[in-house]
């Protein structure tokens, strides 16, 4: 998580993991969601946010930038849904800043939003 599990994990059974190269973007996001009730963390590294997801099995909602360097939201979800064991059920919601975007018909059934998702 976003250099250390103390800075990305506010409480120890996060419900929500949010995905985002743009680290000062998450804590908002954060802030809002647990205004709301909803525990979460933060990871500004997509290709660690499968292996969170995979250590915190209370993590039922992925929302992700579709748009990263290291790798892309969309290879994101292929990854933790290859990566997931039978039985465990993980919904994601795409976040983008592009609303040109394309999505594969793959990953189609994820709704996506537009940034600055208010």
């Amino acid at each position: 998580m976003e250099d250390g599990t103390e800075q990305g994990l506010r409480h120890a059974v996060p419900q929500i993991l949010l995905v985002d190269d743009e680290e000062d973007i998450l804590p908002e996001y954060q802030d809002f969601l647990e205004l709301e009730g909803f525990n979460s963390a933060i990871c500004s590294n997509p290709e660690e946010a499968a292996q969170i997801v995979l250590d915190y099995p209370s993590i039922s909602l992925v929302i992700t930038d579709l748009r990263m360097a290291k790798l892309d939201g969309a290879s994101l979800i292929r990854r933790l849904r290859s990566m997931l064991p039978q039985g465990r059920r993980v919904e994601f919601i795409i976040l983008t800043g592009d609303p040109r975007s394309h999505i594969n018909n793959d990953i189609a059934d994820i709704p996506v939003f537009i940034k600055p998702a208010d």
